[in-house]
């Protein structure tokens, strides 16, 4: 099937690309996403394979996983972490763990 262009979809296949989007970008899992903004987990997953048949979505999603190495713990309060994409990470002391995973995240995606 052709691609089909973002302008050329119907209000309704316009909606579900924003709630994907939206959704993806959110960091909830679907469930998640779609009880708090009032509709099903499966109206989600059919508006998004309707966008997917038309060319508008990846029919792969994106990882939402890293590869990592383990490597031994370095003595002080140092850390470098490198992400597989080069981008590094690096801060002393401790770190809440929410903001660590903001910024490994928002890492991840730099390329």
């Amino acid at each position: 099937m052709d691609r089909v262009e973002e302008n050329e979809l119907t209000e309704r296949q316009r909606y579900w690309l924003e709630q994907v989007r939206a959704c993806e970008a959110s960091g909830k899992t679907v469930a998640e996403y779609a009880a708090e903004q009032g509709f099903s987990a499966s109206a989600m997953y059919a508006g998004k394979q309707t966008l997917i048949r038309k060319g508008v979505l990846p029919r792969t999603p994106p990882s939402r996983f890293q590869r990592v190495q383990i490597a031994p713990i370095p003595a002080g309060d140092d850390w470098r972490i490198q992400l597989p994409n080069g981008v590094s990470v690096a801060f002393s002391g401790e770190v809440d763990s929410a903001a660590l995973a903001i910024v490994l995240n928002t890492a991840a995606t730099l390329r």
